[in-house]
This record gives structure tokens, C-alpha cells and sequence, in this order.
């Protein structure tokens, strides 16, 4: 290699040298300049998914019908109890696989450009998101029963769409909390200077580490929720609504975190970084 120029792959091998400190900060840094004049088509797509994702539940809250339990109506009901008739049903049938969707255009090359960078294959980030969407396809093309609120009024029995449908959530949201805690690892346990570390993409990891944190800790909904909280008086808020909140508040923090990976494709994951480097030097 010639004097001044940066090695090929920042990968760790044994047979090769180490990428130096400089190395690590000079793609940091091209990449980061970068941005302003280069934007990644891809990287446009994981934006996508949370608008997808929160269109879908705002409109389905507005075209569904209002719930009622036993305990009286309830004012921010779980997603399932939005998706599964009417209008939600159809929106749900087309808006969560399409998120499913988008996120399988953007893996393989997000997917390939972090082993390229890392070296390493990372198949707990690859298992985690492919449950995560896969759950959230099913959670989308298998609503609820239509008679639900007949099962949760003992009226009628749970059925196996409902069974389906529910255990399909449970794996979205296990899986999706399971990749935010393998991102952030990864983050922190990144070389100092490497693109991905939290200390050179310290923005991008603050975002997801607040998704990841708040997707775990329910505060919002517990404070609405407080007995002494005037929200939960003026918005007539009850013990019901709970899950509902909780459910938004996750929903939320999962959709913004793989969203933020905008950022890493468009910079530390981008390959025209290495290119622009290369030409500059």
C-alpha cells in the first residue's frame, strides 16, 4: 500500500494490520462530511417505517369504533383491539406487513455493509429483526376474531386466529427488544474509534439507547395512570386503558429505533464513505 493510503477493510484479520486510530476517525470523519452532499437511496426506507407503522395505528384509532368492557369505554385501546374489524382491520391487513416488507428491502444491504465494516457476521442482529418482522407480518394479516369483545366478556371462546395473532405479538415485541439490546452492546463494546462506537456516533446512539430504554420502562403510562395524575381525570383515563399505552409507548420506541438506522446507512455503514476517502487521498 502506499504511504498515506488507508487499508482496503477495516475488518480485523490476523494476516493483516489493525486499522489505527487514524483510520477509524478519517472514515468517521469522511463519512460524516458526507452526508451534506450524498445521501444513500436506502437509507431513506427505514423513515418509512415508522411513518408506515404510526399512519396506520392513527388512522385505524380514528375509523374504529369505540371499545367498551365491562368497566366502561375504554379511550386508548391496545392496537389488536383497533386492527380486528371495521375499517382497522383492513388497515392493519395492509400497513403492518408492508412495514414487514420495507424492512426486508433494507436488510440485506444493511446486513452486508456491517460485516464489511465489523467483520463479523452478528447473527443475533439478523435473528432478533427477521422474528421481529416476521411477527410483525402475522400480527397484521391475522387480526383478532371479529367477536372478541364477546371473549373478553366470557361470552364467547378464545379462537385460533386470535391465539395466532397474539402469540405473533409476543415474539415481535420479545425479538424487537432483544435487537435494541444487541445494537446497543454493540455500540458499546466497538473499537473507541470505530464509526459505529458510541463515542464517534454518539447521536445515533443516544437515540436508540433512549428507545430502547423507554421501550422497557413504561413511565409515561404509569404517570397518565397515577391516581393522583390530573391527566388521568381529565382525559377520564382507567385502569383498562393501561395496556393501551404501554403498547403505543413500545410500538413507538421499536419503530423509531430501527427508523434511526437511516443514519448508520447513510454514514458509518455506507461503502461510498470508502470511496470518497480513497479519492481524497
Amino acid at each position: 500500500e502506499e504511504r498515506g493510503q488507508p487499508p482496503q477493510s477495516l475488518a480485523h484479520d490476523t494476516h493483516t494490520n489493525k486499522p489505527s486510530t487514524a483510520d477509524w476517525l478519517g472514515l468517521a470523519r469522511t463519512r460524516t462530511e458526507g452526508l451534506s452532499g450524498h445521501t444513500r437511496p436506502i437509507a431513506c426506507l427505514p423513515p418509512c417505517i415508522l411513518l408506515v407503522a404510526s399512519t396506520a395505528i392513527a388512522a385505524a384509532y380514528a375509523l374504529s369504533a369505540p371499545v367498551s368492557l365491562v368497566g366502561g369505554r375504554v379511550v386508548t385501546p391496545p392496537i389488536s383491539l383497533l386492527i380486528y374489524d371495521g375499517p382497522g382491520r383492513t388497515l392493519g391487513q395492509v400497513a403492518f406487513p408492508a412495514v414487514s416488507l420495507l424492512f426486508g428491502c433494507v436488510a440485506p444491504a444493511f446486513f452486508r455493509d456491517l460485516r464489511r465494516v465489523t467483520g463479523a457476521a452478528h447473527p443475533g442482529l439478523v435473528a432478533t429483526s427477521a422474528a421481529a418482522f416476521a411477527g410483525l407480518a402475522v400480527v397484521g394479516a391475522v387480526p383478532l376474531q371479529r367477536d372478541v369483545p364477546a371473549v373478553m366478556r366470557g361470552e364467547a371462546r378464545l379462537g385460533a386466529d386470535s391465539v395466532l395473532h397474539q402469540s405473533a405479538a409476543a415474539v415481535f415485541f420479545a425479538a424487537a427488544i432483544a435487537h435494541m439490546a444487541l445494537w446497543m452492546r454493540l455500540c458499546v463494546t466497538a473499537p473507541p474509534a470505530s464509526p459505529l462506537s458510541y463515542r464517534v456516533g454518539w447521536r445515533s446512539a443516544l437515540f436508540k439507547g433512549a428507545c430502547a430504554v423507554t421501550s422497557v420502562f413504561p413511565l409515561p403510562a404509569a404517570f397518565l395512570l397515577h391516581p393522583a395524575s390530573p391527566a388521568r381525570r381529565v382525559l377520564s383515563l382507567s385502569e383498562a386503558d393501561a395496556g393501551g399505552l404501554q403498547q403505543y409507548c413500545l410500538v413507538l420506541c421499536v419503530a423509531s429505533f430501527f427508523a434511526s438506522y437511516s443514519v448508520e446507512l447513510a454514514g458509518a455503514l455506507d461503502p461510498a464513505g470508502e470511496q470518497r476517502e480513497s479519492k481524497r487521498d
